[in-house]
């Protein structure tokens, strides 16, 4: 049974009940089954009201925005109640008594109201309910957008970081160097880590440092002693839980686009620090003194990451890009949850 129908049973069970406990007190003794019988004789009318306003009145008239009909049908739904009031008090008194009385529209009136009351408060309850239910309904349609999203991003990202990674060894195999092996075995695990954790909604932070530091690891096998590395990795919590390839594409982004700088050499600075409330990270290097202007808008695996963060963590996240004369830093902060997880 749903929610719904559950809803609308616990209504007019209510209802019936408290016309009854209500009127108790006035009701002669001996004749309790008698006056609960005529509260459940009145409840046709109202169940005829109610559900003509839900099912028909509602979604064909009022989502329309036909505001005048809707108030023709109010209007009729009025009458309607009157007059089976009316109706319903002449068979009352016909059973009770066997003898048809003329009833006073002006003596019925309270009961009338209290009528049009029942059917708006009924009306009201599947309004809220109907709201309830679309509103989670909404809810689940944004997560899987954005569950497709982020799987969409991701699968644009990877090609993105194989190319970048293929291209490192091809360089390295054209200059026959003896980091070849080496980088390839890199590459494996860095394969390994996007084809069975990529996919996963958070993974433990040092996978993503280890993952970090085998794409840094293939790049220094190309760059050798022209690059300076500086990482400072030391405050990281473990157990602590993070989107998978959150960072890398920061790293990327520092390769192709950075490069010596006035001293000659390609500079770079990383700093990590994680805990249980708050993940801080910044990049910095230096950048090429001529820079290919179609290299400086930061690339396809950057945007993604953007949406990403965007996706993940919407307004738990602050990521501050400056982009000066001769370096290029990265600033990312993100509000974790308490428990470190996503």
């Amino acid at each position: 049974m749903s929610s719904g129908i559950r809803l609308q049973l616990f209504f007019w069970g209510l209802y019936i009940a408290s016309e009854y406990l209500a009127n108790l007190m006035h009701i002669p003794e001996g004749e309790e089954l008698q006056f609960l019988k005529s509260v459940l004789l009145s409840l046709p009318a109202l169940l005829l009201a109610t559900y003509t306003l839900i099912r028909f009145g509602i979604p064909h008239i009022l989502h329309a925005q036909r505001w005048f009909t809707f108030s023709i049908l109010i209007l009729i739904i009025a009458i309607f109640l009157f007059y089976a009031r009316l109706q319903w008090l002449t068979l009352i008194q016909y059973l009770e008594h066997d003898q048809v009385f003329r009833i006073p529209g002006s003596k019925v009136l309270k009961n009338v109201i209290r009528d049009y009351a029942t059917v708006a408060l009924a009306v009201c309850f599947y309004i809220i309910n109907d709201y309830r239910v679309k509103q989670s309904l909404n809810e689940k349609l944004i997560k899987a957008k954005a569950e497709a999203e982020i799987k969409l991003l991701k699968g644009q990202l990877h090609p993105h970081f194989l190319f970048n990674s293929l291209n490192n060894i091809y360089s390295l195999a054209l200059l026959k160097s003896e980091h070849t092996a080496d980088s390839i075995l890199k590459l494996t695990d860095l394969l390994d880590y996007l084809v069975y954790r990529a996919n996963l909604e958070s993974v433990p932070i040092e996978k993503e440092v280890q993952l970090l530091e085998n794409y840094i690891g293939l790049e220094q096998l190309r760059y050798g002693e022209f690059l300076k590395l500086s990482m400072d990795l030391q405050e990281v919590t473990d157990g602590v839980m993070v989107a998978p390839l959150i960072l890398l594409p920061f790293a990327e982004n520092c390769f192709k686009h950075g490069g010596p700088g006035i001293d000659g050499d390609f500079t770079i600075q990383l700093f990590l620090e994680a805990d249980q409330n708050q993940l801080l990270f910044s990049l910095k290097n230096t950048k090429k003194l001529k820079q290919d202007e179609s290299t400086t808008t930061g690339g396809v695996g950057l945007q993604n990451l953007r949406e990403r963060l965007q996706l993940i963590y919407p307004n738990q996240h602050q990521l501050v890009i400056t982009d000066s004369m001769d370096a290029y830093l990265v600033e990312l902060t993100i509000k974790l949850n308490a428990d470190g997880k996503i």
